[in-house]
Parts: C-alpha cells; structure tokens; sequence
C-alpha cells in the first residue's frame, strides 16, 4: 500500500512538474522568437540605410555626369558655330548624319536640355552696361548690322543658356532672330529658344519654335534634333498622335542615329503607358 501511495505521489509531482515547465519553455520560445526579428528588423534598417547611401551618391554622380555633359555639348556647339561663321564650306559638327550628310552633334549629350525642368529664372534687373553712342543714325545702323554684332547678340544667348538663365536666353534668342532672320547663326539660335522654352515647360511656346525651325531652316543641321523635341513637346502636351507621327518620323529619315533610338524609345514608353 505505501508502494502504491508513493507511486501515485510521484506521478503527480511529475504531472504538476510538467505543467509547470510547459508554459515556462514556450515563454523563453516567444522570448527568443522575440529577440530573433528584433535583429533581423535592425538589420533591415541597416541595409536601408546603406542603400539609401548608396542611392544618393549615385545621385550625386549623376548630376555631376549631366552638367559635365551639358557643358561640353554647349562649348561644342559654340566651336561650331564659330566655325560655320568663319567657313562658307560645309562643317562637322559631331557624330551623327544629318539629312546633307554631314554630322552632327548626338543628341544624347545635352541631358540637361532634354531631361532637366529648372524653374524659370527671372530676367536681369542690371541695366546693360553698354550704352549707345552719339552718331549718326546710318552708322549707327551700319554697326548694328556688321557681323561683329551678330556674334555679339548670339554670343550673349548662348552665354546666358549656358549660365542655365534660360528667362534671358529665351528672350535674347527670340530678339536674335527677329534682328537677324538671315544671320548664319540664326538656325541655331532659333532651336536654342525652343530649347530655352522647353526646358521651362512652356511646350505652346516651344513648339511654335521648333516648328518655325524646320519651316524657316530646313536645311540646318538642327533639323533632325527639332523635329525630335517637336515629337518630346507634343507628348508633354498630351497629344499623343502627332507625338507618335513626329517621333516615327525620326525613326524613319534619320534610322541607325541616336536620334532614331531616342525617338525608339519615347515610342517605347507611350506604348507601356497605354497612349497607342
């Protein structure tokens, strides 16, 4: 009988010492389960930090990749023009066939004409420091037709695009051609003022400007690079059949350029967006 008594008094101590140690291990399990994703959670937030990091040096890179770009397309620009004004033969201007065969500057360098919108930059409140002077109203005609003023009026434009002022350059371009319809820099101070336009997100006004470009200059090397942003311009207006005429049109007479790939892939993304 004790032997019975015993047996059953230590079953139940093992019972109770069983119920005792269940909860207890699931708890420690919940505890360390617990610690577990409190790790795991701080190590995602290091990698967080460390791709964000990362992230904005690449942004950094970038910025500093497109105002290098931007500024060697300008200066290259500029070289050829000053060129064009001083040889009455053909130019090269670059590395990309244009409709007379000679070549021009690729499209893909100017980043920051085609991608960049800065905000428009209010005109000068700095009176210009040149100031007329008292001669006869035939000289003083003669002097402002000479070619010495054209380059002069150009020159300022191009100065002030490449100071990212693109208020004064819109307006110092527009004044340049309407002095200087026939000027051989007037081409291209006619695609800059689009750009100048564009790249403040004043499509109408841009539009009108490349447009004019390819009636006014049909035989400019810009041609192929304004009927491009005539095709960027109609897709930020929203008009995506003559966006998608335009930059087929590109792709067409101007096929193996970059110009033909930069319109390829406009294309490419109306397509994804559901605009054709």
């Amino acid at each position: 009988m004790r032997v019975k008594r015993f047996a059953k008094s230590l079953m139940a101590s093992l019972v109770l010492a069983i119920s005792v140690s269940v909860p207890a291990v699931a708890q420690m399990e919940d505890k360390q389960a617990m610690v577990d994703l409190v790790i795991q959670i701080q190590q995602l937030q290091d990698e967080v930090r460390m791709l964000t990091g990362m992230l904005e040096d690449q942004t950094i890179q970038l910025e500093n990749l497109s105002n290098r770009q931007r500024d060697q397309y300008l200066d290259l620009d500029q070289r050829i023009t000053a060129m064009r004004g001083s040889s009455s033969g053909p130019v090269l201007s670059g590395n990309r066939v244009n409709t007379t065969g000679t070549m021009t500057a690729p499209a893909s360098t100017q980043p920051a004409m085609r991608e960049d919108v800065p905000d428009v930059r209010p005109a000068l409140d700095t009176p210009s420091s040149v100031t007329a002077i008292a001669t006869p109203d035939t000289q003083a005609r003669e002097m402002a037709t000479s070619p010495e003023a054209e380059k002069a009026a150009y020159d300022q434009g191009f100065q002030s695009l490449k100071d990212l002022k693109y208020a004064d350059a819109a307006q110092q371009f527009s004044a340049f051609v309407m002095q200087y319809p026939n000027s051989d820099y007037a081409d291209n101070a006619q695609y800059w003022l689009g750009e100048s336009y564009y790249v403040t997100r004043n499509y109408d006004i841009a539009l009108e400007a490349f447009q004019k470009l390819l009636s006014n200059y049909p035989d400019s090397p810009k041609v192929p690079d304004g009927l491009l942003k005539i095709g960027y311009t109609h897709y930020e207006l929203k008009q995506w059949d003559q966006a998608r005429a335009a930059l087929v049109q590109v792709q067409e007479q101007y096929p193996d350029t970059t110009l033909a790939r930069l319109a390829g892939s406009r294309l490419r993304s109306m397509k994804l967006e559901g605009h054709y």
